[in-house]
């Protein structure tokens, strides 16, 4: 299947690279460069074009710039899946523009680029042939979730979207943390990497509070750490950052 993806930034660079393990992809983005050029990624600045040739398309450029693109495509969609990954902007909206399309929201973050993405979608009254179809596409990007709502997609903009900043600054700190103890930089990295990795597979068959408890000892070091992150109020600083992003959703839903 030939898919474009409409708007050629970090999501969309990171879904193309996952789909072109299996499909031809045309990536539009504004301007043509030398990093443009991927294997079997074609990248033109027609929109038109791209979806005229494709029978799939995906959006990935910003809200601010969605309903543009969609009058630009609107009359080359007919009967065709087109995924919307733009935070916001609800499906009546973009149906009432393509309205001959079978519209799907989605929201997935840059782990697509690695096939590591939690990716979530939500769609109304599909067959279930088209139903397997967006899911099997998807399923390229990574694990794949199907939301019960638009309200719950819209909290997928921040757990899943955005939650790889949030991981990406807990890393840095305990990447710190060995620099700051004596070990090198290369190494503190690998280590603390390792353990990110290990950790999220063991929870995956374990309970959080099992592990922790499996790994603290009496008087050990492990739970004069746990004491101190509880003094600093660290779980509750990460919650409320969360919590506050969420908060914004709302905002940005205003207006």
């Amino acid at each position: 299947m030939r898919v474009a993806i409409i708007g050629y930034g970090n999501l969309g660079r990171a879904i193309a690279k996952a789909l072109a393990k299996k499909h031809e992809i045309i990536a539009t983005k504004r301007e043509l460069n030398a990093k443009s050029k991927l294997k079997r990624i074609e990248v033109t600045t027609n929109n038109a074009y791209a979806v005229k040739n494709s029978e799939c398309v995906i959006l990935t450029v910003k809200p601010k710039d969605l309903m543009l693109v969609l009058d630009e495509i609107k009359d080359y969609v007919s009967n065709k899946l087109v995924i919307s990954f733009v935070a916001f902007v609800k499906l009546h909206e973009i149906k009432s523009i393509l309205k001959q399309a079978k519209v799907v929201r989605a929201m997935g973050n840059v782990g697509a680029e690695i096939g590591k993405s939690f990716t979530a979608y939500y769609v109304e009254y599909v067959d279930e042939e088209t139903d397997k179809e967006i899911f099997n596409l998807l399923s390229l990007t990574g694990e794949v979730h199907k939301a019960k709502s638009e309200e719950e997609l819209d909290l997928m903009t921040i757990f899943s979207g955005s939650a790889p900043a949030f991981i990406a600054k807990l890393i840095d700190a305990f990447i710190y943390a060995g620099l700051k103890c004596g070990l090198n930089a290369e190494l503190s990295k690998k280590a603390a990497l390792s353990v990110f990795n290990s950790t999220s597979e063991l929870l995956r068959k374990e309970s959080i509070d099992g592990l922790i408890k499996r790994i603290t000892t009496p008087a050990g070091t492990t739970i004069e750490g746990l004491v101190t992150m509880e003094k600093h109020s660290v779980e509750f600083g990460i919650m409320d950052s969360i919590v506050k992003a969420v908060e914004k959703i709302s905002k940005f839903k205003k207006g």
